[in-house]
């Protein structure tokens, strides 16, 4: 079964823009725009997860025993707000609504590193934390990856239609209709 990633960074995707209508172009770019937010999603997902798994180590690293969940608990909001990892500006709101994407990919990312896990920290020693981390971090790479596919895909449409707007093939009041 394809996936609606693999369509869309699949090269015929995009082959051949300029016979397609700008109407067309510009709903591939919309699909390809909310399969982004999903992927966005899920991979703050997966940093608030590496962010909690990763204080837990920090703190025992420092000699700290391992903390009750309840200590965990009470680090949340430090944990997950050790500011931004972008130099990038904000991104502006998007339509959040989960569509059957969004909900797979979260249940792909339930099933591999369920949210229960956070509250079995306490019972890991180093050595399984550093795993989770590892998995985590490996988890988290193949979802960039298929994120920097899919802003390939996003590009090259985006670049279509300026193209077309520089070029006067595309009508700016064509925009209000």
């Amino acid at each position: 079964m394809t996936t609606p990633l693999q369509r869309v960074t699949d090269p015929a995707f995009v082959e051949d823009l300029s016979a397609d209508d700008i109407a067309v172009v510009r709903q591939k770019r919309q699909e390809c725009q909310d399969l982004e937010n999903a992927m966005s999603y899920v991979r703050r997902l997966l940093h608030g997860r590496l962010d909690i798994v990763r204080s837990e180590l920090e703190r025992r690293q420092a000699g700290e025993d391992p903390a009750d969940l309840e200590a965990i608990i009470a680090r949340l909001p430090d944990m997950l707000s050790d500011g931004s990892r972008s130099d990038a500006l904000p991104r502006p709101p998007q339509d959040l609504a989960p569509d059957s994407f969004a909900e797979s990919l979260v249940a792909d990312l339930e099933d591999r590193f369920p949210a229960s896990v956070m509250s079995k920290l306490p019972d890991m020693d180093a050595g399984q934390l550093d795993g989770l981390v590892v998995e985590l971090r490996a988890y988290e790479a193949g979802v960039s990856d298929g994120r920097g596919s899919l802003h390939r895909v996003i590009d090259a449409l985006q670049d279509e239609i300026i193209r077309r707007y520089q070029s006067g093939t595309a009508d700016v009041d064509s925009l209000l209709q």
